[in-house]
């Protein structure tokens, strides 16, 4: 039985198969559910996870690897002052996907 508690990192890596230099397949854990806040303050809640868990599969994996702290961070913007003018400038990248077969517990 797979039991859901808080973690202090990010993300939890269960287990890695790497396939390539490039590639590895695993398991991690992305979310606390039940009702004590998450890091951000959000409550997760046993339903909310049941959605979640049924739009993730094809879904990309995405986010910001701070190189300074050596962790991923939220998803991630930078402004860009050029001639006067504020952008947003999206700093977030594509790391990988969900596979469609996935399997989604907590």
């Amino acid at each position: 039985m797979n039991i859901s508690v808080p973690i202090e990192n990010t993300m939890e890596f269960i287990e890695q198969t790497v396939i390539s230099p490039l590639v590895s397949k695993c398991s991690i854990k992305v979310c606390y559910v039940g009702p004590d806040p998450n890091r951000n303050g959000t409550v997760i809640t046993k339903e909310v996870a049941k959605e979640m868990g049924r739009q993730i599969p094809a879904s990309p994996i995405v986010g910001f690897y701070n190189e300074d702290t050596e962790d991923f961070e939220q998803h991630n913007r930078d402004i860009e002052i050029k001639d006067g003018k504020f952008r947003l400038v999206d700093t977030t990248k594509a790391y990988g996907f969900v596979p469609t077969d996935a399997k989604v517990w907590f």
